[in-house]
């Protein structure tokens, strides 16, 4: 019996995870081959790398047309692969690069899936039917995204992969500290020393520096301790400062203490503010909490007043209830393999 064949991208690095997971739970159960635009988690749950997400990867509207020539090759070489032996097409998140990968693929006749719903609530809500014109199914995370679609669209809310994380117990050591800056070059460029300043005015403190190993850092205070553990770097901290993104939900479902610090082009700041006027918050866990349960500081920060509220953050507990149960992934797998 022939394999399935799986054509997956991912252009970041939270999408690279979730991949990771998508695959490892197909190929538990099922015999196939996979291909696609990959970071080193996909790379490494067997996945043939068509293109490095590591060479195009970038947030932000600036930051994207800096990388536009690697990101026509990805895309070039994704669609040159949409051939006859392709069996499922599976794109996560990115939907300006995704978009017309997954309709080249419906007109194709390739049972074509969106994994990740783009934040139409957020802003351009008018897409949802252009969404729904270019897959034959989407897979959302947060319980609210479907009802955003057309009543024929199949939309269907399959949870979070966080909530398979089970809570950790958690040895708080006074005085130690996690720094997420980012998961992109890009990103530690514009976080990381703002993030140290900080460290620095934290008297008799150590820090645990949280980022992929392929990432390049300036030299780091003896204090500082590099690690590419994710989120249960700050299992033993007294708190955490992270960049806005995934590893901000992550530390909320840990209950983590956290401050958000999160800086983009200026050019960037500027078009999101314009589309964006209605939401009241930047990080996740305030948006599905409807309040700041993280503090929030964006795009102007100043590290005194982030030491400050590092050293005086309270437990979140936010309300993540629109992530669902756990077995996200596996419920992602089955919604998957039923067309294959």
């Amino acid at each position: 019996m022939r394999k399935k064949k799986i054509l997956i991208s991912a252009a970041e690095p939270s999408g690279d995870a979730l991949g990771a997971l998508l695959i490892q739970a197909l190929s538990a159960q099922h015999s196939i081959e996979a291909v696609g635009l990959t970071g080193p988690k996909l790379r490494d749950a067997g996945v043939q790398s068509l293109f490095r997400m590591e060479e195009m990867c970038a947030m932000g509207l600036v930051e994207v047309l800096k990388k536009r020539k690697p990101i026509l090759e990805a895309k070039r070489r994704l669609h040159d692969a949409l051939d006859d032996s392709i069996d499922v097409c599976i794109a996560i998140d990115a939907p300006d690069l995704h978009l017309p990968l997954l309709r080249a693929a419906k007109e194709r006749s390739i049972f074509s899936v969106g994994y990740v719903s783009p934040q139409i609530w957020a802003w351009r809500k008018g897409r949802s039917k252009t969404v729904a014109r270019s897959m034959d199914r989407l897979l959302c995370l947060f319980d609210f995204e479907p009802a955003l679609y057309p009543t024929d669209f199949d939309a269907q809310w399959v949870g979070h992969p966080i909530a398979d994380r089970l809570p950790q117990k958690r040895t708080v050591q006074p005085r130690h500290f996690a720094l997420f800056p980012g998961s992109r070059q890009h990103e530690i460029d514009r976080h990381l020393p703002i993030y140290l300043q900080t460290a620095a005015l934290i008297e008799d403190a150590r820090f645990t520096l949280s980022i992929p190993k392929h990432l390049q850092t300036p030299t780091l205070p003896d204090n500082v301790e590099r690690t590419e553990e994710g989120a249960a770097a700050a299992l033993t901290a007294q708190a955490a400062l992270c960049k806005s993104g995934t590893i901000s939900l992550e530390l909320a479902h840990l209950n983590i203490p956290t401050v958000v610090a999160h800086r983009v082009h200026p050019l960037t700041y500027a078009m999101a503010r314009l589309f964006v006027r209605h939401l009241p918050y930047f990080a996740m866990p305030n948006i599905l909490s409807q309040e700041e349960v993280m503090p929030e500081y964006i795009q102007h920060l100043r590290p005194s007043t982030l030491a400050q509220a590092l050293q005086t953050v309270k437990a979140p507990e936010a309300d993540l209830r629109s992530i669902g149960e756990p077995g996200a992934v596996q419920r992602a797998a089955n919604l998957i393999w039923r067309e294959a």
